[in-house]
Order: structure tokens, then sequence, then C-alpha cells
């Protein structure tokens, strides 16, 4: 691997690991200890990583790499831009958490927040990735994949998030018909174990789903049923993005 691109890799899985060391980071990327380490010296070096005070060997982002990869929002702009208001509209008639996320590969990337009037549980931070097949945001784009596709995404390994993930590859793809006939997705205790959620896609100027929206809250203050019932106010929602982007 060239010096660049392991340079990169680092970042990446420093950027999912954080606080990380040279052991895991080589575990990780499958990758000899020596080239980590000097993959690490140069990045220090350059501002881009820095140790972490207390914890000897231990790497996290520096605020430096925070502003560069902070700049990326770029890309994500016009998608934030018309999804803040419907989301804001969406806390408002809730009063829970609402989420925004694209594809990234295989996973998703969250990159708008908006915290409920309620307590918030878990907290998801901005411009990480997580799991399709665990969360109700990854799961509404997957329900809108052609067949081949979601043979593909099947094919690989499902991790278990919780022990209500979805793991087996019939069930899940059962589970996404289902949630393609009426629009939107669920998460029930499968991404945290006392959380459930519901996501729908947001689809770009040529159809395609590349993003969604979701609620999430605490099981004790949102059933399944509940989900079920706020299904329909996420399909709305999610096309009225759609609609908005497809004006700009």
């Amino acid at each position: 691997m060239r010096p660049i691109q392991t340079a990169l890799s680092v970042i990446e899985a420093i950027g999912r690991l954080q606080p990380a060391g040279v052991s895991e980071i080589a575990r990780d990327l499958d990758l000899p200890k020596s080239t980590i380490q000097r993959a690490l010296k140069a990045l220090s070096q350059a501002g881009w990583i820095e140790t972490i005070s207390g914890e000897r060997g231990a790497w996290s982002l520096s605020l430096e790499a925070g502003v560069a990869v902070g700049r990326a929002d770029f890309a994500t702009r016009r998608l934030r831009m018309t999804a803040i208001p419907v989301m804001e509209e969406l806390r408002r008639r809730t009063n829970e958490s609402v989420y925004l996320a694209v594809r990234h590969k295989r996973q998703i990337a969250l990159i708008e927040r908006l915290d409920g009037i309620n307590p918030v549980v878990h907290a998801w931070p901005l411009w990480q990735a997580g799991p399709m097949h665990s969360t109700s945001l990854g799961k509404a784009i997957l329900s809108t994949m052609i067949e081949e596709e979601l043979d593909d995404y099947l094919s690989q390994p499902l991790h278990a998030a919780t022990a209500r993930t979805v793991t087996d590859p019939d069930k899940l793809r059962l589970e996404l018909t289902e949630a393609s006939k009426r629009g939107f997705a669920t998460s029930f205790q499968s991404n945290w174990p006392d959380e459930n959620g519901v996501g729908a896609a947001i689809r770009n100027n040529r159809g395609a789903a590349f993003a969604a929206i979701s609620i999430s809250a605490p099981v004790n203050r949102v059933s399944a049923e509940d989900c079920l019932a706020m299904g329909d106010l996420l399909v709305d929602a999610a096309r009225r993005i759609s609609l908005g982007l497809a004006r700009l």
C-alpha cells in the first residue's frame, strides 16, 4: 500500500476507533505495526492526529483534522438546507430526536441531528458511520434497492449491534420487503438495546434513494406501535425533502 493511501486508511481507522493504539489500528487495517508507526509519525507531524492526555500510545484525530473534514459538508449542504425545516417540524410534532443520514458504501453516515425536547439517550455523533441493516435509516435505503444490489449487500456477513439485530439474510429480506410495501422501515432495539426508530428514504432527482430521515427514541417513550403510527409522518417528510431537492 502506498504511503499516502496508508495514511488515509490510518486516519479513517482512528476516526472509527478513537482513541486507538498502534496494535488496534494494525489489526483493523491488517498491516504491520511498523507501517502504522511510520504513518502515525507523519500524521502527527502534519498535525492531523494527536495523543490522548493520560493514555500513552492512544491517538485521536486533531482539531485541525476536524476543521478540514468539516468542510466536507459542502457535498451535503443542499440536502441539509432542504431537510432541516422538515426535520424541525417533525421534532415539534413528536418532541423526539430527528436524524438525517446519507449512504456511504455499505454504511450510512449521519450528517444532521436535531435533538428532541425529550431527554436524549444516545446522541449519535455527526459524520459517524453506522450499519445499514440495524438502523431504520439504513433499512429504509436497503428496502429500495434492486434485487441484484440487495443480493450483493446480503452476501457479506451482517454483524449484530444488539441481541435483536436481524443478521439472517432471509429474515432481513422479508423485513425489507415489508418496509418497501409500506414506505418506511423500523428498528426495534436493533441498533441500541433500549431504543426504537422509524425511517424513510430520500431520493435524488434520478429517483435513487441516497439518504434517509428518521425519528429515534427510548423504548419507554416510543413503543413499536408508536413507531408504526409515525411511519406516515416519516414518509411524508422524506417525500417533501425529495421534492425540495428536485426543485433546486
